[in-house]
């Protein structure tokens, strides 16, 4: 499903940015400072209890024209997921990239506020560090794991200059959750929230 779901949104994006990207020239970049919050996942008897952690994460968007764009986001975090099989628990120290793009509406402009809804897709690499068993450093077998995500929020733009805003947003992120590639699977989707803010440059 979240397959399915991601190549049709990368297909609408491609397809849009090919007749639209000329209409208007206006972009902006922001840089953003997020907390991401990772829900618990249980399936297969395991649970998968990931740290939370903070991130930076920065956007470029291309407005089509008032009402629509598209947006491109990169974000990376380090937290350790951990996972609970039985008696034992595992701690998988890890590396997650975020590559993703959204379509993103404004429905209304209201004085200085701009809000917005998104939603698109993309990619989350887990990319695995030192790992432990019982709090003891221990090797596990696994391997760098990319997966699908759906991504969605909302959030507003307060515009403090002609070429310059604040964005308040939240985003989730639906996915696959990792196992690694190894005996953590648990067939469950795990998600991310993520609260940010961060300064707008418009162009």
């Amino acid at each position: 499903m979240l397959r399915q779901a991601a190549m049709a949104v990368a297909a609408l994006l491609l397809f849009t940015t090919s007749g639209l990207a000329q209409e208007d020239g206006h972009f902006d970049v922001s840089i953003n400072g997020a907390a991401v919050l990772t829900k618990q996942s249980t399936g297969h008897g395991i649970v998968l209890d990931p740290t939370n952690s903070g991130a930076p994460l920065i956007t470029f968007r291309v407005r089509l024209n008032a009402k629509h764009s598209l947006v491109a986001n990169y974000s990376h975090t380090d937290d350790s997921q951990i996972y609970t099989l039985g008696a034992d628990v595992y701690r998988i120290q890890s590396k997650v990239s975020e590559f993703s793009a959204a379509y993103v509406y404004n429905p209304i402009e209201i004085g200085k506020f701009e809000p917005f809804l998104l939603a698109g897709a993309g990619r989350l690499s887990f990319s695995p560090g030192n790992t432990y068993i019982n709090t003891y450093e221990v090797p596990v077998a696994v391997v760098q794991q990319t997966e699908l995500a759906v991504l969605y929020g909302a959030g507003v733009d307060y515009r403090v200059r002609p070429k310059i805003a604040v964005r308040l947003q939240y985003r989730g992120l639906i996915y696959k959750a990792p196992d690694f590639k190894g005996q953590f699977f648990t067939g469950a989707l795990g998600q991310m929230a993520e609260p940010s803010i961060g300064i707008v440059l418009r162009f």
